[in-house]
């Protein structure tokens, strides 16, 4: 009887012992730029790193990719309580983690690769449970900004000319007559030398999609850095490119 009672308390102790067997749980990562659509492929992904909250241990990563989502959905028609915004198209990054326990996870995101100057980062945490998938939209992370990428081009006597190509961060065009209308921002340039502002000089809108120019005249020799930036003051989106050049007056 002794022996039996010992041999049920070992057995009992190494069940106790052994952990419980790790369940897979998928779970679906998008990114949404603000005021616009999703972001995928066709500004070169977003990479995606899922780590422990608590002990920065990597558990999976991996990269959006993708469509920016359907246009009616979400942004001409009003979006209603509980609607399911993403379609199998949508871009994403499907996750699988083989976890035994509830883990508060961090999901960490940056992009879009297509355009390095116009990187942004966002990241959230959130409860995962073992076997309790997370699909559909899924964990989605709002990202603000513009992609901005900017260039001069110097002419005789001092003149220098400015340009930028932008648009929102998922890519969607900035046109006169579109969803997202160059009127609704401010683009400038400003002009520094020796990490000195020397003269801040607005951008038109020239287009037909999202084309910003200006001009101007500098009277002194020298290489100067043009900020070229793209703000949204009522959205909170703001794009930032930097381009070097030269003023030879000799």
């Amino acid at each position: 009887m002794r022996i039996l009672s010992l041999t049920f308390l070992f057995s009992l102790c190494l069940s106790l012992s052994v952990p419980a067997s790790a369940e897979e749980t998928q779970i679906m990562i998008r990114a949404k730029a603000a005021d616009a659509k999703y972001i995928g492929t066709s500004v070169g992904g977003i990479r995606v790193t899922i780590e422990d909250a608590e002990t920065g241990e990597i558990v999976n990563q991996g990269w959006i990719n993708g469509g920016t989502g359907d246009t009616n959905t979400l942004i001409k028609n009003p979006i209603k309580r509980g609607q399911t915004l993403s379609t199998d198209k949508t871009a994403g990054y499907l996750a699988t983690i083989d976890i035994n326990t509830p883990r508060l996870l961090r999901f960490k995101l940056i992009g879009p690769y297509g355009f390095r100057q116009s990187l942004q980062e966002a990241s959230v945490t959130s409860w995962v449970i073992p076997g309790k998938h997370l699909l559909g939209d899924g964990i989605t992370l709002t990202m603000p900004g513009f992609i901005v990428d900017a260039w001069t081009q110097v002419l005789e006597g001092g003149k220098v000319e400015f340009y930028t190509k932008a648009s929102l961060l998922c890519g969607c065009p900035i046109t006169k007559d579109g969803l997202w209308q160059p009127d609704n921002y401010e683009a400038k340039a400003i002009i520094m030398q020796d990490d000195k502002k020397i003269d801040e000089v607005a951008l038109d809108f020239t287009g037909p999609i999202g084309l910003f120019s200006a001009k101007t005249v500098i009277n002194a020799s020298g290489h100067y850095k043009a900020i070229v930036y793209l703000i949204d003051q009522t959205t909170g989106n703001v794009g930032v490119d930097r381009t070097m050049f030269e003023v030879n007056l000799d």
